[in-house]
């Protein structure tokens, strides 16, 4: 019984794992997209917009999935509402770190962000179908 719940945590932290990569590379392509065609600070950014987007969710997975099966469901519960909690103060306390720098292009900011936020959804899609 140990072995799967540590096996089910184990596996929904490997597919977190995976939809933070794919976000993040999404998050670095949108910022080298925004670089190339546009300048620096709006590259520098539009990277910020990708961060704040995947920090939080870094720390959402890692206590969404820190316990698994029916012996806990009461620490998986509050683990995911601790994690969905923090995730949320962790998204406002940074926007509002990154609203003081002076060269902060909001646009690509925000485009970034919610690109990268978006993007977990066909991910999610993807890579439970090639899991099958």
């Amino acid at each position: 019984m140990i072995q799967l719940v540590t096996s089910l945590a184990q596996e929904g932290r490997k597919f977190a794992r995976k939809v933070l990569f794919y976000q993040c590379l999404v998050a670095i392509l949108l910022a080298l997209i925004f670089s190339v065609f546009i300048g620096k600070y709006t590259g520098i950014s539009a990277l910020y917009g990708g961060l704040i987007c995947v920090v939080p969710g870094k720390v959402f997975a890692f206590l969404a999935f820190r316990y698994a099966g029916a012996s806990q469901n009461q620490l998986v519960v509050r683990s995911f509402n601790k994690g969905s909690k923090l995730k949320f103060l962790i998204t406002i306390v940074m926007f509002a770190v990154i609203f003081r720098w002076p060269n902060l292009q909001p646009l690509p900011l925000f485009i970034s962000y919610f690109v990268t936020l978006m993007v977990q959804w066909p991910i999610i899609i993807f890579l439970s179908r090639a899991d099958r």
